[in-house]
């Protein structure tokens, strides 16, 4: 299957419309179709008291609640896909602080002018000499006018669901990201394929809903384009109306937040190298504990065995080799983490017997 082509909706050229024309259909409401609900858990604690830096206008006018804002920004370059009128954007700029950058690329001119009209008064709130934010009108299928290894974190917030072209989109967060950098997200996803004569209607896109995709065609998606190992760290169900589950029936939809790592030193598959990975316990939303996925978490302090693809954290120049440590290197394979079930429950020889009982004669070819 052309997973590429199944959530297609529009060619290169036609990207601008297909956005023009989602956000014509939203409507007046900008919460009307939030994903990211539950906004007392869905915003990081080190970024809660910094939204009151924020400009009511850019709050009121923004289409979600929640912040998918990882640890850990302070003098990186974030960039924020379809950045809406740029609360997160705005909280961004606060977390990397003024040696950092923030670009907030957004396709509707009416939502990035909000974020615009805000920019110095947002640099004067912040206490900064001079703007560690640039707006952009762009989309995020071409990110041409950002060069490749630009970024050390993407973020976007329930906005991957409307990309008219979800491979050219993956593809270029890739681009930009530099070696070690993170895309990390939060988005709508669906336990099955919407059919495609639901999802061609704009109006159910613009619902947040008809763009989402089945998880593991994103997972196809993703390793196919070089990010080998997605990881989920939140997932809560998606709240719909009535009205809305009648458009898709029989789909289960969950908001989830991704974490996606650009770097060659992961697998497609949980691999063992004998390493342990140890937590130090610094960061302030995580004193207990560092989230890693929704299925681990590393204790502070204490010496946990990973496979490579967690391993990656402290490993080559990651970001989050700041608070964690890796013990043991690679110089031995030991195979899957797990345990091959396909290796180690083989039989043995003698005892593979054909219908008859009689000894299975084989070979490797």
């Amino acid at each position: 299957m052309d997973y590429h082509a199944y959530y297609r909706k529009a060619e290169a050229g036609g990207y601008q419309e297909y956005y023009d024309a989602i956000a014509k259909a939203q409507g007046i409401d900008p919460q009307a179709t939030a994903r990211t609900r539950n906004a007392e858990d869905a915003v990081p604690g080190e970024a809660k008291d910094k939204l009151f830096n924020v400009a009511a206008e850019i709050k009121n006018t923004f289409h979600e609640f929640g912040a998918p804002l990882p640890p850990l920004l302070e003098g990186c370059t974030v960039v924020d896909l379809c950045c809406g009128s740029g609360r997160d954007t705005y909280l961004a700029a606060q977390l990397v602080g003024p040696a950092g950058k923030v670009v907030g690329v957004e396709p509707n001119a009416e939502r990035l002018a909000i974020a615009q009209k805000y920019l110095d008064k947002e640099m004067k709130q912040f206490g900064y000499g001079q703007p560690n934010v640039e707006l952009v009108r762009g989309v995020p299928e071409d990110l041409s006018f950002l060069a490749d290894g630009t970024a050390d974190v993407v973020i976007s917030n329930c906005t991957f669901n409307l990309s008219p072209d979800k491979a050219a989109y993956v593809a270029e967060v890739k681009r930009v990201l530099k070696p070690q950098g993170e895309w990390y997200f939060t988005d709508v996803f669906t336990d099955r394929r919407i059919p495609q004569e639901t999802s061609d209607k704009i109006e159910n896109v613009a619902l947040r809903l008809g763009g989402a995709l089945f998880v593991e065609d994103f997972r196809r998606i993703a390793q196919g384009l070089g990010f080998h190992d997605p990881r989920y760290v939140v997932t809560r169900k998606t709240p719909l109306t009535d009205a809305e589950a009648s458009l898709f029936p029989g789909i289960a939809f969950a908001t989830v937040t991704c974490r996606l790592l650009n770097s060659e030193l992961t697998s497609d598959h949980c691999e063992d190298y004998g390493e342990e990975v140890v937590y130090d316990g610094t960061l302030p939303d995580y004193p207990d504990f560092f989230l890693f996925d929704k299925d681990i978490k590393f204790p502070a302090g204490k010496p946990c065995h990973v496979c490579d693809n967690v391993s990656v954290l402290g490993l080559g120049g990651c970001r989050y080799a700041k608070v964690i440590t890796v013990k043991g290197d690679r110089s031995a394979h030991f195979g899957d983490i797990h345990g091959d079930h396909i290796i180690k429950t083989a039989a043995d020889w003698e005892g593979i017997v054909d219908e008859d009982d009689q000894p299975v004669m084989v070979s490797c070819c």
